[in-house]
């Protein structure tokens, strides 16, 4: 099954991989020898290079717009267009396909250096273990957004190119063992402050923050909460003091990160695009439309991204001013008061001039921005600048310890169990926020508290499904499509429009629960059945 299985092409010179759309079938047996001599044979460089292309392939995978397309599908997103105003989306078109194959991807990598890569040296069992938890880093993806994808444990043979459905518990099960592997085989961190001396790669603590989240998605909180108290009771992981340097180089390899991509300020580089990171430029507001204060002018292809009724609800919960509001969400006057602050502009009247490049107008948006993942100027590669391609040098985070805090309380939550733990853990994350600690908790706190800490970071549209709340919380969502105008002439109220979207659905109980398989990959593999309604 094509989708399923790819060839590695090795060069005389090194080691790269070559993602094809060949059967493993195709592969003749002197090829095969030779894959299987080279992994026999790899030296640590030859291993570190394997591992390389893994951890390459995830950022890829969750670039961008797997961000955005998480993020657009959530209540707090503005956005219209995509699934839910699209009448037409089906298992052939469906955004989510790309990723399907991407993931089973870097699962057939990982299961090649497990299988294949002899364990003969520390290098080489730290990458085994890196191997471990990236095939569970996949498989959690597979199974929160397609449900039951079959299980690919191994490299497949020719007789097994049609898998069947994986259960439940043998996704989960898969899911978790891998990270046990993983545990017992990498690093940790020396304590507060040692990332840097392990790069941005995962560590033992990493594979105890993923184990805890599979646990808790699959309904173990007792499993998630020993696993993510393994994690706190380390010390060796603590929130930053300034939420608003999250997502920029004055947080690289923080205590915060889990793990990240880490990207060199490499003077040997070859090119910009050798030591550079693009997708800050991506998630930069449409500078056709709009200049960011203090941010990237050169390029941006990013709409406004938070709605109205997100911004609301920082607002509701006091959060206005304070340092989690600013580095998640902006008004209109925070935007033109930024202008006044950094002396770009002498008055919030000359900030409007400074702040529109072209017509007032920026679509899908409501007045409101997202500040969290902007990049700044001074974070830009110089040569990447001139160049009109703005790359960055700010690392990427894969998790943040403030998820691991809020994933401990709602396990404890859940379970009835060490309530005053988890308060705590939410309390910690609430307090660096700027507000006040809560003197008793229940789900909705969790719930609240997830919503406003990890805003625009993917977990949201994922949060409602498993919460059952997405049938009420996305009812509405892509039916109507906003445009900012700024303010209407000769008052502050937002010029704001707001019209239907032809063809929009919204939410769809009983189907949209899922994401369905690749039709392609239905017509290859008759054994696998397809989610409900698509």
């Amino acid at each position: 099954m094509r989708k399923f299985n790819t060839i590695v092409a090795l060069l005389v010179t090194g080691l790269l991989f070559t993602m094809c759309n060949e059967d493993l079938l195709d592969i003749d047996q002197q090829s095969v020898a030779n894959l299987d001599s080279y992994y026999a044979n790899a030296t640590d460089a030859d291993a570190e290079s394997l591992i390389a292309y893994v951890y390459a392939d995830v950022y890829n995978v969750t670039g961008y717009f797997w961000v955005n397309l998480l993020n657009s599908l959530s209540d707090d997103s503005p956005s219209t267009g995509g699934l839910y105003s699209n009448i037409n989306v089906n298992a052939s078109n469906h955004t989510g396909n790309q990723y399907f194959t991407n993931f089973y991807n870097i699962n057939y990598l990982c299961n090649l250096i497990i299988e294949k890569l002899e364990p003969d040296s520390e290098v080489k069992t730290q990458i085994i273990g890196e191997a471990y938890f990236w095939r569970a880093y996949a498989y959690t993806n597979l199974i929160r957004l397609w449900g039951n994808p079959p299980l690919v444990d191994h490299v497949l043979t020719a007789s097994e190119l049609t898998p069947e459905n994986g259960t439940t518990e043998e996704l989960w099960n898969y899911v978790e063992t891998s990270l046990q592997e993983a545990i017992t085989r990498l690093p940790e961190k020396s304590g507060l402050g040692g990332q840097q001396e392990i790069g941005g790669r995962v560590t033992l603590h990493s594979a105890h923050a993923l184990l805890g989240k599979a646990q808790l998605l699959k309904g173990d909180y007792t499993g998630a909460i020993a696993s993510l108290e393994k994690v706190i009771s380390s010390g060796k992981y603590d929130l930053i003091d300034d939420f608003t340097e999250l997502y920029h180089m004055s947080a690289d390899f923080c205590d915060e990160y889990m793990w990240e991509w880490n990207v060199d300020d490499n003077s040997t580089a070859s090119t910009y695009m050798n030591e550079g990171d693009f997708r800050f430029m991506r998630f930069t507001w449409n500078t056709a439309n709009v200049t960011v204060p203090g941010g990237i002018t050169e390029q941006g292809v990013s709409g406004a991204d938070l709605n109205k009724d997100f911004y609301d609800f920082m607002v509701a919960r006091g959060e206005k001013g304070k340092s989690r509001y600013f580095g998640t969400i902006w008004d209109y006057e925070d935007i033109l008061q930024r202008f006044v602050d950094l002396d770009l502009a002498t008055d919030a009247e000359d900030a409007v001039s400074k702040f529109w490049k072209t017509d007032a107008s920026m679509i899908n948006c409501q007045g409101y921005f997202r500040s969290k993942m902007l990049a700044w100027s001074d974070e830009v590669v110089p040569d990447s600048r001139e160049a009109g391609l703005p790359y960055t040098y700010t690392n990427w985070p894969g998790m943040r310890y403030a998820e691991v805090l809020l994933l401990y309380s709602e396990a404890c939550t859940e379970s009835g169990t060490k309530i005053s733990e988890g308060l705590a853990a939410l309390n910690q994350v609430r307090v660096r926020a700027g507000l006040s600690a809560l003197g008793s908790l229940d789900l909705q706190d969790v719930k609240d508290e997830k919503r406003a800490e990890l805003a625009f970071e993917g977990e949201r549209y994922l949060d409602l499904i498993r919460w059952g709340d997405a049938p009420t919380a996305l009812a509405n969502r892509g039916i109507t499509t906003y445009t900012f105008y700024g303010y209407v002439s000769g008052t502050s109220d937002y010029d704001v429009d707001a019209e239907d979207f032809a063809g929009a659905s919204g939410f769809q109980s009983g189907r949209d629960e899922l994401f369905p398989y690749p039709y392609s990959e239905t017509l290859l593999n008759p054994n696998l059945v397809q989610n409900n309604g698509w």
